[in-house]
């Protein structure tokens, strides 16, 4: 379906997950009144990376609740055959342990089902780098989307190892990286997170279902 966009933000966006009774009318919602063309598609549907790859949109939004909770192999999908598309979490919450999931497994900001429908169309025009329009009092806010800063696949292996109780220089015997490397590595887990420990890092992995041990 080739929607003519009524507005100069217009652009593609896929809607992934396993509620067709919120999903479907938000994407109907999104292209009828926002200017995005929007596309819902079932993630239970194995097909659902080649659908979302033929659509090619600039903006991806994928439920929390996919794949039964396990959202790692289609951003890792995603990220393999659409490297340029912005990929954003739905959270419950736009909270701490759903930051730590987006950072941990390479989306590229949250949005929460708790926030209000003009949150969630500013998040993705401004995921798509684009500027919003002034309305009124009411005016969108840009700033609402936070990029999240993706761990590297180095950093997820040090997560894991962090969360198995291993001690900096044991966790760099085990990868064969130096002392200095492995801590710098910590120190970006620790911080990418947004907390203040190896601990507290490792419980808002654990928190947000990034790691399970």
């Amino acid at each position: 379906m080739v929607i003519v966009n009524a507005s100069p933000f217009g652009f593609r966006a896929a809607l992934i997950g396993v509620q067709p009774l919120l999903l479907q009318p938000l994407a109907l919602w999104l292209t009828r009144t926002c200017a995005i063309e929007t596309t819902f598609l079932n993630s239970a549907d194995q097909s659902v990376a080649d659908r979302c790859l033929a659509l090619a949109p600039d903006v991806t939004v994928v439920d929390q609740l996919s794949a039964n909770g396990s959202v790692v192999p289609i951003v890792d999908a995603l990220r393999s055959s659409l490297p340029e598309t912005k990929i954003i979490l739905l959270a419950d919450r736009a909270d701490s342990p759903a930051k730590a999931l987006a950072v941990a497994t390479g989306f590229d900001g949250v949005v929460g089902k708790n926030q209000t429908a003009e949150t969630f169309v500013s998040v993705l025009r401004s995921a798509r780098g684009l500027a919003l329009p002034a309305v009124g009092d009411d005016s969108l806010i840009s700033s609402s989307f936070a990029p999240a800063p993706r761990l590297t696949l180095r950093e997820r292996e040090v997560l894991r190892l962090l969360a198995a109780g291993l001690s900096t220089p044991r966790i760099g015997m085990e990868l064969h990286i130096a002392n200095n490397t492995t801590r710098a590595h910590v120190q970006r887990v620790i911080e990418k997170l947004g907390a203040h420990s190896k601990l507290e890092a490792v419980a808002l992995a654990r928190r947000a279902g990034v790691i399970t041990c």
